[in-house]
């Protein structure tokens, strides 16, 4: 059964208006709600941004204060730099002949001896070639010749190539027939030493 309303339709009317009032005034106050809570957050990251700001301004006072303190340093530093490579220049190309002439002393086969023996360092004209080597000498027998020239081009012996007999000839040492010889050789940038290294000192 349907059932009967006996308000009169002013009193239906009102109570709908009042309920669309309410949710009016409810929806105001959320609204308004959401707003303080949005303010209020953004607030808050508004304030950190500056703290964080705050401190990178303090972090770059300091960093450019140090670096004003540095400024001395930084010319010490170029004046290192530039007597560093006056060294390195003058020793491009340093030979201990001193390590040079006890390594050839190793490797001299067992018939053969040096008389004499002359280097000296050449302008770098030619990459990798930093000066020449001459020796005299004597061995027993032509061979002999031959076993000094291997010596010389073996991997034993780095910083020298190119070796090659300028005279050999036949003597006489008494009774004891001998083979006398002249040769050069090429120095190479392996006979360089890393003294230039070692003289200047490290800076930390």
């Amino acid at each position: 059964m349907r059932p009967i309303n006996l308000l009169p339709p002013e009193v239906a009317q009102q109570r709908t208006r009042r309920r669309r009032v309410a949710v009016a005034i409810f929806g105001a106050i959320a609204y308004l709600v959401l707003l303080v809570v949005g303010m209020l957050f953004w607030d808050t990251k508004v304030d950190a941004a500056r703290d964080d700001l705050d401190a990178q301004t303090d972090i770059n006072l300091s960093l450019e204060r140090e670096v004003a303190a540095l400024g001395d340093s930084a010319v010490t530093q170029t004046q290192y730099q530039a007597k560093a490579d006056l060294v390195r220049s003058a020793l491009a190309s340093d030979i201990d002949w001193g390590i040079f002439l006890n390594d050839l002393a190793r490797l001299v086969p067992p018939r053969v001896w040096v008389d004499t023996f002359n280097g000296s360092v050449v302008p770098q004209t030619t990459p990798g070639v930093v000066g020449l080597v001459s020796f005299s000498g004597t061995g027993f027998d032509f061979p002999d010749v031959s076993a000094w020239l291997r010596a010389l081009e073996s991997d034993q012996f780095a910083g020298i190539t190119g070796p090659w007999v300028t005279t050999v000839s036949q003597s006489s040492i008494g009774l004891e027939e001998v083979v006398t010889f002249s040769s050069t050789a090429v120095l190479t940038t392996a006979a360089v030493t890393d003294r230039a290294e070692t003289l200047i000192p490290e800076v930390p």
